[in-house]
């Protein structure tokens, strides 16, 4: 959890409130000093000021994007107007207030948005593992998957393939065993909509679209000014 802001009372209360429900905070009155310092591979959120001398916060938010591509970012600004909302929200923040700010309406928001954010990082880990374990498969596993994930018995994938069933047996088994799944169910949630499926179903929705939570565009339009 991350607040940068040039001013350092505004430092202190939220970095008190914030720890009053459990949530580990990182201040920093310098915006550069933040993006140095920030760490992609942790899930969090940021409160980020809109006004500050060293660098603006859509300066911040744009260096931001270049090291971490997920973590969501709530602007907190003392002068804010409709052209700043929209430029903050063009540019991917997920909330933005105005000074003197509603303290529990912040917190719900920030609360809401570490929550998103954690399930981001495990969903991208999920599919990171997967990735590798698809890796493994060998040319013939792999088009047993893609009939697997298109229906097919073993005996139409044999069919398909011009092989026996049998041999679709023990190719299905290994891919189950490489994938470690303890069934079709398993293996299906797992790489269903895998971009690096070879010849898969590309109709399928993305593997990280379940992590989405219902709502989200519904809460990415709230704006407290």
């Amino acid at each position: 959890m991350y607040v940068v802001d040039d001013d350092g009372a505004i430092l202190d209360v939220l970095r008190l409130m914030l720890k009053t429900v459990g949530l580990e905070v990182a201040a920093y009155s310098s915006p550069g000093e933040f993006l140095e310092k920030v760490d992609p591979r942790r899930p969090g959120c940021v409160v980020l000021d809109l006004w500050m001398p060293e660098l603006n916060g859509f300066e911040t938010l744009v260096r931001l994007r270049e090291r971490a591509k997920t973590i969501p970012v709530v602007f907190l600004t003392g002068n804010g107007d409709v052209s700043a909302v929209i430029r903050a929200m063009r540019l991917g923040a997920v909330d933005f207030f105005e000074k003197p700010v509603n303290n529990g309406a912040l917190l719900e928001s920030i609360q809401h948005w570490v929550q998103y954010d954690i399930r981001m990082h495990e969903a991208l880990r999920r599919r990171q593992l997967t990735l590798t374990r698809l890796a493994t498969l060998s040319s013939r596993q792999r088009q047993v998957l893609d009939c697997v994930l298109n229906g097919m018995s073993n005996k139409a994938t044999a069919r398909h393939l011009g092989v026996s069933p049998k041999a679709i047996e023990v190719s299905r088994a290994h891919v189950m065993e490489k994938m470690r799944a303890h069934n079709v169910v398993d293996l299906i949630s797992a790489v269903i909509g895998c971009p690096h499926m070879a010849g898969g179903t590309g109709s399928c929705p993305s593997c990280l679209q379940e992590t989405k939570p219902a709502g989200l565009a519904d809460h990415r339009s709230k704006v407290r000014i």
